[in-house]
């Protein structure tokens, strides 16, 4: 985790699927008030006060209703109230000592907690809260407002009052533009949201964010544990950043000639960086530290040296030290992880959770992920592939975008061969292919234990297999091509099955292809957009022996679906005393009104009739 300087609202925000919630016999909750005020009082200070009421409908709407506080050395809890009402009566009140607190340490060093209070109610009932969180020692952004953070909850009324010294520059990102007033010495900014109907659920649906009500808000200048700097644009920031770390990049003599004994007589840069990377592999491991100012600053090296663990950015300063004794020259980069676009008028490093290396070599550009560098070396993986990254420099920060893959190389195929019992039962002999983020899954396949390659290869499957095993495992992941480098995994492995086909009377039935998964559709009303953010092709070719005293009698026709989805070809073919099946399915990537779903989910159903189109055997006389 990079830095706790936002509410954890923001990625669940930004997770989520969204539409606009128009029955409000969908709803399980509404929010009837939600009043907020965050006062700045000076650079490291401030106060931040809360009231909420909410009326739950339903007992699945209690979640929406559940308080919860993160705190750490930064923030604290100083006040809470609240009461719950049922029927016009107040059942019980709430006080301090009903909210639970507990600790978030993940690792080795960490200072974070979570406060909450998980009500308990007949429905429908009102709860109510008030709580007060003083912030203290820096304040480098405003808490996040977000008066709806769940599906199927409506809002009557939101209001967020910011108050700064009077000519205190601040930056926000919001749903809507404030309300700007004076008030003595206090410059005041309002936003007023109501009648929000709230957001559903919806398969391929857009993010969350998009639709709801939310505001992200910070000081300009700034001072934080100690320091002080500017989040006017990305420059500003990650001048500061670099500030926080020209005292980590240290190297002891003994790291500095272990690093020089690995790479002697090595002249190729990328060879040096294989060798470092591996090294990285082999002697240090990822603990989590967001200890005070370590949510920011990376420890040093040689902490990393004389340890052996560090989080994602002392992972990565130590990789950035060990390549500066070799003369190689690399960038520390912030990212979200699940997260491609920035925020563009937000500059904060709270819209980043986690720290890697740019590394350019001849030809090419390496982004190392220093906290998994299980990782193939110069492959760009599903969490940062087309990600907007900052780059921290001595000159400052810079926004770059980490090159994306075609989704063409997005590729997964099986190739079946299946021995057929005259009593349905078969024998299956399968390889697996996968490329690019496919591939990710398998990355040390061959070391996990049986059930999980089993669930791995055949979870969806419905053959009931039995003496399953792991023939034999490829995969280029120790590899480098430059450029680009295409991670892929090659899998064999075998099964048998009893209930392959089904036998009635001098007939035999099986699917033409049970390897396949099915693609997935929602029924009902759409309300919303329809997003695929990423095309796949899926390749399946299925090759089944007929059993002695069987001939086909029919066999499904070959067909060819081509919408604005993706494209179906599947061909069924027999070839002397064998069925062949090849089918492949290519998912286009795309955004396509709410109107397109009804043909989407007729496409997905053409797939799924076509894998399980039947083929009929008779036994000859």
């Amino acid at each position: 985790m990079y830095a706790r300087l936002t509410s954890v609202l923001f990625a669940a925000f930004l997770t989520v699927q969204a539409a606009f919630a128009d029955d409000s016999s969908d709803l399980k909750a509404t929010v009837l008030e939600h009043d907020v005020s965050f006062s700045l009082s000076s650079p490291v200070s401030g106060e931040y006060k809360v009231h909420v009421r909410t009326l739950v409908h339903k007992k699945d709407g209690l979640s929406a209703a559940a308080f919860s506080v993160y705190t750490d050395s930064f923030r604290s809890l100083t006040s809470f109230s609240g009461k719950i009402e049922v029927g016009g009566k107040v059942i019980r009140k709430l006080k301090m000592s009903d909210v639970v607190t507990v600790s978030l340490s993940s690792g080795l060093a960490d200072d974070s907690y979570a406060s909450f209070f998980e009500p308990n109610a007949p429905c429908p009932c009102i709860i109510e809260y008030e709580y007060t969180v003083s912030h203290k020692k820096g304040i480098a952004s405003f808490p996040v407002f977000a008066p709806v953070d769940s599906p199927y909850v409506s809002l009557k009324s939101a209001r967020y009052e910011l108050r700064v010294p009077r000519g205190q520059k601040i930056q926000y990102e919001a749903s809507a533009e404030p309300e700007k007033l004076l008030d003595k010495n206090v410059d005041v900014y309002v936003w007023n949201v109501k009648d929000y109907p709230g957001y559903v659920t919806e398969h391929l649906g857009p993010p969350a964010h998009e639709s709801v009500p939310y505001v992200y808000s910070g000081p300009v200048d700034f001072s934080y544990a100690g320091t002080s700097g500017s989040l006017a644009s990305w420059k500003d920031m990650g001048s500061w950043l670099y500030g926080l770390q020209k005292d980590v990049v240290t190297v002891p003599q003994e790291m500095r000639d272990k690093v020089l004994e690995l790479t002697e007589g090595v002249t190729d840069d990328v060879a040096k960086v294989r060798i470092l990377y591996d090294f990285l592999r082999r002697h240090t491991r990822y603990v989590s530290i967001q200890l005070g100012i370590g949510g920011l600053k990376p420890f040093p090296a040689e902490t990393v040296w004389k340890n052996g663990f560090g989080d994602c950015k002392a992972l990565s300063i130590f990789m950035q030290a060990m390549l500066d004794v070799v003369g190689i020259p690399s960038d520390y980069i912030i990212v979200h992880t699940s997260k491609p676009k920035l925020m563009k008028n937000f500059h904060s490093p709270g819209q980043m959770n986690h720290a890697m290396l740019r590394v350019p070599v001849a030809n090419d550009t390496l982004w190392l992920e220093c906290t998994n560098p299980r990782l193939p070396l110069g492959y760009r993986h599903s969490s940062i592939a087309g990600h907007e990254v900052v780059v921290v420099k001595p000159d400052g920060g810079e926004l770059v975008k980490v090159p994306s893959y075609p989704d063409s190389l997005r590729f997964r195929s099986e190739s079946v061969d299946v021995v057929l019992s005259a009593d349905g039962s078969a024998s299956c002999t399968c390889t697996r292919r996968v490329m690019l983020d496919r591939a990710e899954p398998y990355i040390g396949f061959s070391e996990r234990k049986e059930n999980s390659q089993f669930d791995a290869l055949m979870s969806g499957h419905s053959l009931n297999p039995s003496d399953f095993r792991i023939n034999s495992v490829r995969d280029n992941f120790d590899s480098y091509v430059s450029p680009p480098f295409i991670p892929e995994a090659v899998i064999s492995y075998s099964f048998n099955t009893r209930e392959y086909a089904k036998v009635s009377g001098d007939r035999m039935f099986f699917d033409v292809n049970p390897f396949a998964k099915s693609l997935y559709s929602e029924r009902g009303e759409r309300r919303n957009r329809v997003v695929i953010r990423q095309g796949s092709t899926y390749s399946d070719t299925v090759r089944v022996v007929i059993p002695e005293g069987y001939s086909v009698e029919a066999i499904p026709s070959s067909v060819t679906l081509d919408t604005e989805f993706g494209k179906l070809d599947t061909s069924v073919s027999v070839e002397g005393t064998s069925i062949n099946v090849v089918q492949t399915i290519y998912l286009k990537s795309g955004n396509f009104p709410k109107e397109a779903y009804e043909s989407y989910r007729s496409f997905a159903r053409n797939v799924s009739k076509n894998y399980s189109a039947r083929v009929v055997l008779k036994k000859t006389e």
